[in-house]
């Protein structure tokens, strides 16, 4: 559960098509600091803390990647004050990274061995190919043809190469030294901890799904994701999923047929209506398009019932010894993970072990029958009369209530999570720090040699 937060375009390039989940993954698992490259004529410097510089072949890479990340989850371009800000407090970041380089120097903690260097760069290739296999993924996903080369050069451009990752997995280090030689024995009270969690995972999901159950099941349920906060109301349903028997299709084929051309038709209604809306005038010359959407309507609802009753009176018969059998074994209180596997054809994780599907009353991701019986079982442990759908034949179980409102932390989250901010607080007392440092040391910066296209 702690894994959404304790874990939670300048060159036209065809890859960019894979859309935000690539540049996710990009920025989850990438860098702080690009590595230099060009000539020092043409990668002036836009950081310097004493003797320490940063050009811009290592800050641009950062200030880049976030915008095209922004962009891309937001769907809307940032303003130029926006990204004006974005480039400001990149240029911040590698400030705060100089003035730490400095500190450690003084120390005598700044180098690193050999061996510690040949770690960091073995970790640097290991994570440069989890990044390309998981956009290699990610870009035979999309069903567009995209080839090896076209891989490694986005994350090129995108200055994600394992040299930067080397110099961002040593700044990440020397951070951790930091926090080690200059902010030690910090207490972090059990407030402070809760204070962390409301702030950073409670408050953002409470706040985001709480009204908005819709948002929930798109972003959560329909995407496989967790949250710290769930709407009141679920219920955990599993179900015993049959097939029509074989001969039904060939029965029903009159039927399926005239569902069929009434679909075609309701869509074809639909199409007149809306290129009549635009060309009316007035409100009476809608007349003739709305008479013949509505007439198309209730074929189409006649033929959904025909289709539906004769599938329904056909296969009755046919399913009762077995909805019988499964019935039996549901009275005598047998275990539903057992004739799930022994009837079902729905096997899937989250009918089993997963606890079952999560189901709202206002829930939209299911069919109406579905969700209708669903709702009307009363209590856990009921189970429902056969429901048919075009799914198949379901027998529903009411396994449990889904607790709602705040997550509540198991001892392995909990443990993470005292991890995780005991890390940030640091990082805070940190920060104040370095506040104080940039009074000692000259630090020049020209956030006007950064590209914001």
């Amino acid at each position: 559960m702690m894994d959404k937060g304790l874990k939670r375009e300048k060159k036209k390039n065809p890859l960019r098509r894979i859309g935000a989940a690539a540049l996710l993954l990009i920025w989850l698992l990438g860098t702080l600091f690009g590595t230099a490259s060009a000539a020092e004529e043409e990668d002036p410097v836009v950081v310097r803390v004493d003797n320490i510089i940063f050009r811009k072949s290592q800050v641009q890479p950062t200030l880049q990647s976030e915008i095209d990340l922004l962009e891309a989850l937001d769907g809307i371009w940032m303003t130029d004050g926006e990204k004006d800000e974005r480039r400001d407090a990149a240029v911040a970041r590698f400030v705060s990274a100089g003035l730490i380089q400095v500190k450690l120097r003084e120390a005598g903690k700044n180098d690193f061995t050999a061996a510690e260097e040949e770690t960091l760069k073995e970790s640097a290739r290991n994570q440069y190919e989890q990044i390309w296999q998981g956009l290699w993924q990610k870009a035979q996903a999309s069903g567009e043809d995209f080839t090896e080369r076209q891989i490694t050069e986005f994350m090129e451009d995108a200055g994600y190469t394992v040299e930067a990752l080397y110099e961002e997995m040593k700044a990440t280090e020397r951070r951790y030294r930091a926090v080690e030689l200059f902010c030690p024995g910090l207490m972090i009270t059990e407030d402070m901890i809760q204070a962390y969690y409301e702030t950073n995972f409670l408050e953002p999901d409470r706040e985001r799904y709480g009204q908005d159950l819709d948002l929930y099941e798109e972003e959560i349920l329909a995407l496989g994701n967790e949250s710290f906060f769930v709407p009141e109301g679920y219920r955990a349903i599993k179900q015993i999923l049959l097939e029509y028997p074989e001969d039904i299709d060939r029965a029903i084929k009159k039927e399926r047929t005239r569902l069929n051309l009434a679909s075609r038709a309701l869509s074809a209604r639909v199409q007149e209506l809306s290129a009549a809306a635009i060309a009316a005038e007035k409100w009476e010359d809608l007349t003739g398009a709305k008479a013949a959407y509505a007439e198309a309507e209730a074929e189409m609802a006649a033929a959904r019932t025909a289709y539906d009753e004769k599938r329904k009176a056909l296969s009755e018969p046919l399913v009762a010894p077995q909805i019988r059998e499964i019935r039996s074994e549901l009275e005598k209180g047998n275990d539903i993970d057992s004739v799930i596997r022994k009837y079902s054809t729905d096997t899937n994780e989250q009918n089993l072990d997963g606890g079952g599907y999560p189901v709202h009353p206002d829930s939209k991701n299911w069919s109406p029958e579905f969700l209708s019986a669903a709702i009307a079982l009363e209590k856990p442990g009921d189970f429902s009369e056969p429901v048919y759908s075009d799914l198949g034949i379901h027998i529903l179980y009411y396994a449990s209530d889904i607790p709602g409102g705040d997550h509540q932390l198991t001892q392995s989250e909990r443990e993470t999570l005292i991890s995780s901010a005991t890390w940030y607080y640091q990082g805070v007392e940190l920060e104040k720090l370095i506040a104080g440092w940039k009074q000692e040391y000259e630090i020049e910066t020209h956030p006007e040699l950064l590209d914001e296209e």
